[in-house]
């Protein structure tokens, strides 16, 4: 099966950097502690990365923190709806990538 190249959207805020994904009790960014990855999650839409959003985090948050996340629009270059380093660099966030760059960061201690 080949995997052609899609567009996306990531989330973004400016001090934890780019939504990774989540677990069930946990949200992981790329400048806070990215589980070891080095994709991200990119959602088809910038509403449908919104209401993510505002599920997982809208309660917990008051309307000026929610008003500090934004989208950007990426290249989805992993199959499964993820976008890598490169297609992050390529859509101008590098200042944000963080973690996902070092592979070594998910080491016992949890830092590089």
């Amino acid at each position: 099966m080949l995997f052609t190249l899609s567009h996306g959207f990531v989330l973004l805020h400016p001090d934890r950097g780019i939504y990774v994904g989540r677990s069930a009790d946990r949200t992981y960014w790329s400048k806070l502690g990215a589980a070891g990855r080095n994709v991200v999650a990119a959602f088809p839409s910038r509403a449908e990365a919104m209401v993510h959003l505002d599920a997982w985090l809208g309660c917990r948050l008051s309307p000026d923190e929610l008003s500090q996340f934004s989208c950007h629009h990426v290249m989805v270059d992993v199959p499964g709806g993820w976008a890598s380093c490169w297609a992050l660099r390529v859509a101008g966030l590098e200042e944000h990538i963080g973690e996902l760059a070092h592979p070594c960061w998910d080491n016992p201690m949890g830092q590089c």
